[in-house]
This record gives structure tokens, C-alpha cells and sequence, in this order.
């Protein structure tokens, strides 16, 4: 949990009425300001997953970025949420969701060697197959990483997380 908030910004929710018992999660810009901001549940199985600013609340549209961006130099993996970051560690990013928007794809097209990562479902796994075929043009090197093990990155295990950290070597 420190390094959690050391290098990610985190803050935990206590009761309140919207977001009780969740994890706040800071979205930056490339430069490390805090431009939006989404939430966690802590409770298994808690619906939904994550709960989100409200367009007004946003001073940029979280799914114009990537989380974790300022983190990506030469490579990067690409995931669907925050969680899957943080396991992960700097170097990976989430494009808030399978739903990949144009601006996002234009980040990712800027990144030498990108790897998708998405959880194993059949749904994501077809996304995740249509963002690499609309990465193949741009320059650069795109691979998409399925898991074998864990049902996404956020639950792999060390040896699958080295597996997926080779990408950012």
C-alpha cells in the first residue's frame, strides 16, 4: 500500500455518501498534473468496479489519456484498468476500459514498442485483437500478450508479471 501511494497517488475513501469505501485514483497528464480522477471499490464483488468523475468534474476526459503515461519511455503495456498498472508496476498504462478511444490509440501510436495486454475474457481479448490491428500501421512494434494463467493482469503472479515486464526492457 505505500509504494501504492508513493507511486501512484492513491487515497483510500472512507464513509461517504457517493464513494464509500473506495480507492481514490488521481489521473495525471504526461506532465504529472492531476487533470481527472476515477474510483476503486475495495469489496469483492462490489458493483461497479470502478465509479468515475462526472464530465464536469474533469478538467481533461480521462478516456482522451492513459493511466500511468508519464511513467512510458521506449515501451509500454497497455491494460484495462488502474489495478492491472499497479501490479504491473511504471511502465504500463490503462485506457480506463476495453472501449479504446481515437485519442488513445493516437498515445499509443507514439510509443515505439506497445504491448496489449487485456484480461483473458473472450470480449477483451477481441478488443484487445481490433487495438492491435489499429496500431500494425504506425511505426513502431505492437504485440498482444494473452494470459495464460491469470484472468487478467491485475491477478498475475510474479513469474507472470516478470513475463509481462520483459515487454519494457
Amino acid at each position: 500500500p505505500d509504494e501504492l501511494v508513493r507511486v501512484w497517488g492513491i487515497e483510500g475513501i472512507g464513509i461517504a455518501a457517493k464513494f464509500s469505501w473506495r480507492i481514490f485514483v488521481p489521473i495525471h497528464d504526461r506532465d504529472g498534473a492531476t487533470v481527472a480522477w476515477t474510483t476503486r471499490t475495495i469489496w469483492e464483488g462490489g458493483a461497479p468496479r470502478y465509479k468515475g468523475a462526472a464530465a464536469n468534474e474533469e478538467e481533461v476526459d480521462r478516456k482522451t489519456l492513459l493511466y500511468g503515461h508519464g511513467y512510458v519511455r521506449h515501451a509500454c503495456v497497455c491494460c484495462e484498468g488502474p489495478s492491472d498498472v499497479w501490479r504491473i508496476g511504471p511502465g504500463a498504462v490503462a485506457t480506463m476500459g476495453v472501449v479504446v478511444t481515437r485519442a488513445q490509440i493516437a498515445l499509443l501510436a507514439k510509443v515505439p514498442v506497445r504491448a496489449i495486454c487485456f484480461d483473458r475474457e473472450p470480449e477483451a481479448q477481441r478488443r484487445a485483437f481490433e487495438l492491435c490491428r489499429q496500431l500494425e500501421p504506425f511505426p513502431g512494434l505492437t504485440l498482444n500478450l494473452k494470459r495464460e494463467r491469470a484472468k487478467d493482469p491485475g491477478e498475475a503472479d510474479e513469474d507472470e508479471v516478470k513475463e509481462i515486464r520483459r515487454v519494457l526492457e
